[in-house]
């Protein structure tokens, strides 16, 4: 037990505000002391990429299917058995919503926990 009548704790909403309030200030201070020579608009603000010339932004966006290809290819078989139940209509994901929660609810009642 501490003067305040505060104790420690890991879970303690007071600790992590003073917390959150000693890391706000220090990353103000960080920030504050930045470059003061920063001008908008300008040279400065371009992209860097060594010195070659910078492609467009239809060039430079990386789609997900590139990116992502590996974890796709290795689950095919997954994704290809699960994709006919997803239609996309809002009214089909609720009707499954229900249907697990119904599901759920009368295990709970059978095993006697509710």
């Amino acid at each position: 037990m501490s003067i305040s009548g505060l104790s420690y704790s890991p879970w303690s909403p007071i600790f992590w505000l003073l917390a959150s309030v000693v890391v706000m200030i220090m990353a103000y201070f960080f920030r504050r002391r930045g470059q003061k020579k920063y001008k908008k608009d300008t040279e400065q603000t371009k992209i860097f990429l060594c010195g070659e010339e910078v492609p467009e932004a239809k060039q430079r966006h990386i789609r997900a299917h590139n990116v992502y290809w590996g974890f796709f290819e290795t689950m095919k078989e997954y994704y290809d058995a699960n994709i006919k139940a997803h239609t996309g209509i809002i009214n089909d994901y609720i009707i499954w919503f229900l249907v697990l929660i119904a599901i759920s609810a009368i295990i709970l009642f059978i095993v006697g926990i509710v």
